[in-house]
């Protein structure tokens, strides 16, 4: 499947739902995410983790708490596996909103690393 596409979003969507071993627990928590530049232009959707209906949201990012923004380039990269931490760290990445939400949320975050690995394999990128 391609990245961004509908069916990447669908399989996007499931793995946010399922969750990992405590993704899902405790309050709602809704990440936004802006993608610049892309082939179809500017690209935004909030995923929400916990909460009564976790899932994408799209398009926007209104009700995010943070919202992360890159451009297509550095999303792709992320997509692929590389690390959010490393992207961040180099500055590839701005955050607008309440950045200290990225950080009480690093074990739900890393509960989810299994299954987005597995959409990592399966999108087609570019």
């Amino acid at each position: 499947m391609r990245f961004l596409s509908d069916e990447w979003f669908c399989a996007l969507a499931d793995v946010v739902s399922q969750g990992g071993d405590g993704a899902t627990d405790g309050p709602p928590l809704a990440i936004g995410q802006v993608i610049t530049g892309t082939p179809a232009g500017d690209v935004a959707y909030t995923v929400v983790l916990g909460g009564p209906s976790p899932g994408v949201r799209r398009p926007g990012v209104a009700d995010a708490q943070v919202v992360l923004v890159e451009d297509y380039e550095t999303a792709l990269q992320i997509a692929s596996g590389r690390a959010l931490a490393e992207v961040l760290a180099a500055g590839r990445v701005k955050v607008r909103g309440d950045a200290a939400v990225l950080l009480a949320a690093q074990e739900r975050l890393a509960a989810l690393a299994g299954p987005l690995g597995e959409l990592a394999e399966a999108t087609e990128l570019g």
